[in-house]
């Protein structure tokens, strides 16, 4: 009896207008993703052919430096830092265009001239390295604001769902058939679960077919390589589609049980729907920006200027009267001078690092309070869940910080144990000359490499099975209490 309301609901379905719309825009926004990520200029090609460019140069620069000796590259650090561009950004872009691609690597020159009476040695020395975090130079317009990727194509999705439920109690009650249909021997349970099978098999159907004829293009126009891993991946994501799906399939069987007509159902389905995916997400966003604004990049510049210009004022004050703390030039024969000159690199470098990394560490923080509250919405979920399947969006940009920053302790103890083993050494850290000036073999020297991590997936994943369960449960129990007359 199930399967004969279910295909029931299936053969209404089709005859519908709805279902012509949904057949006819669904393919058409597949291939439009596939054109736009298979065959756009800046697509997955380009970012990968940038991403191997900045890597040789990375390895250029190691070699160069290591070829001068150990003290040297401990100075300089390695190159910049690029991160790895995703081949399933057509499924989850999450805004890409305004994420950062690469960490880059900061540091300064500098010298010291003789005075009368002051500084007695003339002494150019180059600034211990840091992190640097520089903003997207690629940010999006108003062609960019608005992404076909598989996420929009889910939104799309979740509206069709609306329109495929809103009459599919209260319809079957003002048409005569609800009781008529009650009154064989089958429960409302049964009778639910036959319009939830019915609705899910007439969306998911269509649904997989463009995903298929979406793939079938972007694999054919060779631009972006799928490895068994990418397969899996895509193979979640259907599955999240299906998730998506059936949390909006069970929401309009509940609004459809609970009002005597449809087009109250749909009112109210419309609202819930606009509510879930745009308005609670921005309004919760902008609550969470007020509530820890984030400094401006000139006001941080500022303070980082004002605090330099204080440790600068304490070993070299700029009335060059007398001999100061950095009078002399660091050597392996003053070991005194080396240590000074080593202590007012590491405050600077400190400096630097502490401001930077406090900044950036500010805005994900943010980021991730936005992310968890904006989280009530099923359609926020099945986005994140999608970005962090994709390897997309600000959580894998979260992660690559904080796997550059694993990054930087690497190399610094690299540097220090390579160091540790020269006995002509001073073993000052981190001064050019009190280091060691042995050439360094540059095969050895620690290389970045970035590690997916889908620990991202499981929470917003975990929540859009709740979401099933809860709204499964809501629709039995207002199904249970409808009044079929």
């Amino acid at each position: 009896m199930i399967w004969h309301i279910a295909k029931k609901e299936i053969y209404q379905n089709l005859t519908t207008l709805r279902f012509v719309l949904m057949i006819i825009l669904l393919p058409i926004l597949m291939i439009a993703n596939a054109l736009i990520y298979g065959f756009g200029d800046a697509g997955y090609t380009a970012e990968i052919r940038d991403y191997n460019r900045k890597v040789t140069q990375g390895l250029s620069h190691i070699k160069a430096y290591a070829a001068k000796g150990l003290g040297e590259l401990a100075m300089i650090g390695p190159s910049e830092i690029p991160k790895y561009p995703t081949q399933l950004k057509f499924c989850a872009d999450g805004a890409d265009a305004f994420i950062p691609r690469s960490i880059t690597i900061a540091g300064a020159r500098g010298s010291r001239s003789g005075y009368d009476g002051g500084v007695v040695e003339d002494y150019r020395w180059r600034e211990l390295w840091s992190l640097e975090y520089l903003p997207s130079n690629h940010g999006g317009d108003a062609t960019t604001l608005i992404k076909i990727d598989w996420v929009f194509i889910g939104v799309f999705m979740s509206f069709f769902v609306i329109l495929f439920t809103f009459d599919a109690i209260a319809g079957e009650r003002a048409r005569g058939t609800l009781s008529l249909m009650m009154s064989n021997q089958i429960s409302r349970g049964q009778v639910l679960l036959a319009k939830y099978l019915g609705a899910f098999a007439t969306l998911i159907v269509p649904l997989l077919i463009g995903v298929l004829m979406n793939l079938l293009i972007i694999y054919l126009s060779g631009s972006i390589p799928f490895d068994s891993g990418s397969w899996l991946r895509i193979l979640g994501m259907i599955g999240l589609f299906a998730l998506h799906i059936s949390i909006f399939i069970f929401l309009g069987l509940f609004f459809s049980s609970r009002v005597s007509n449809a087009i109250t159902s749909l009112v109210w389905l419309l609202l819930t729907w606009v509510c879930l995916a745009f308005i609670f997400p921005s309004l919760l966003g902008l609550f969470v920006g007020t509530l820890d604004p984030i400094p401006s990049i000139e006001r941080i510049s500022a303070e980082k200027r004002l605090q330099l210009a204080n440790i600068e004022d304490e070993f070299q004050p700029r009335e060059m009267l007398e001999v100061t703390k950095l009078s002399e030039a660091p050597s392996v024969d003053n070991p005194s001078a080396t240590r000074h000159w080593a202590t007012y690199f590491r405050r600077r470098s400190e400096t630097r690092t502490r401001i930077a990394d406090a900044r950036v560490d500010q805005q994900l923080r943010q980021v991730q309070l936005a992310r968890e509250l904006t989280q009530i919405s099923p359609t926020v979920c099945f986005q994140y869940a999608m970005e962090g399947l994709a390897n997309t969006g600000i959580v894998s940009y979260m992660n690559f910080v904080k796997q550059v920053r694993r990054y930087r302790d690497t190399f610094i103890d690299f540097i220090k144990t390579e160091d540790r083993d020269d006995p002509n050494s001073l073993h000052i850290y981190p001064v050019r000359e009190g280091l060691s000036q042995k050439l360094v073999n540059p095969d050895v020297v620690p290389r970045f490499k970035e590690h997916i991590s889908y620990q991202s997936v499981f929470f917003p994943v975990g929540l859009l099975i709740v979401f099933n369960i809860l709204f499964f449960i809501a629709a039995q129990l207002s199904f249970l209490k409808y009044d079929l007359t």
